[in-house]
């Protein structure tokens, strides 16, 4: 388990956030289980209303949780948003902000989000199966975990672990910092 905190791009902060932490966890079947914490004022956030649980476009344009999965060495890579709402998004991109709509769809099972709130916050808990993350034979699974937050006044807000450009864009291949396999060999140490 590896617990890492975000931090606001510099031309969107939002002061009325304490912090947004990440738990990032590789789980015994080799997927992933993700906790976002964010510490904020009551009533800083416009969140989502509940929804059922199923895919849906456009979430990063209110509170999202997001993680992005790659190859390194390779241009490829997949995009996964969760909301607060309980819907989810998958999306491949063969390059950067290239959207592959010719990948076929993956036969991974929907992610699993659950989300609470409470007096000083919020938690987003995600569980992605193993077969939704790209494929590692040639190369190390890079990540970039992410977040947009919407203040109540509707404002959006851009975290990472980190900025690669001098505008908001979690897209690039340089904020992709985390590998999986030093994460998974973490835990083994731990065990």
């Amino acid at each position: 388990m590896t617990r890492m905190q975000l931090i606001s791009h510099p031309a969107t902060p939002m002061l009325q956030v304490d912090s947004l932490d990440v738990v990032l966890s590789p789980d015994s079947e080799g997927g992933l289980l993700l906790r976002f914490d964010c510490r904020c004022r009551a009533g800083a956030l416009r969140l989502p209303q509940a929804r059922p649980s199923g895919a849906a476009d456009e979430l990063w344009r209110h509170t999202c949780c997001e993680l992005f999965a790659g190859v390194a060495g390779d241009a490829a890579y997949t995009e996964f948003n969760w909301s607060p709402s309980g819907e989810w998004a998958m999306y491949p991109f063969s390059d950067y902000r290239r959207r592959d709509s010719s990948a076929p769809a993956k036969a991974a099972p929907a992610p699993h989000v659950e989300f609470a709130c409470d007096g000083e916050g919020w938690m987003l808990d995600a569980r992605l199966a193993a077969a939704a993350l790209p494929a590692a034979a040639s190369g190390q699974i890079e990540l970039g975990l992410a977040a947009v937050l919407e203040a109540a006044d509707g404002s959006l807000s851009y975290w990472a672990l980190r900025h690669a450009a001098a505008q908001p864009d979690f897209h690039l291949l340089e904020a992709f910092v985390l590998r999986l396999g030093e994460l998974s060999a973490e835990v083994g140490q731990r065990a």
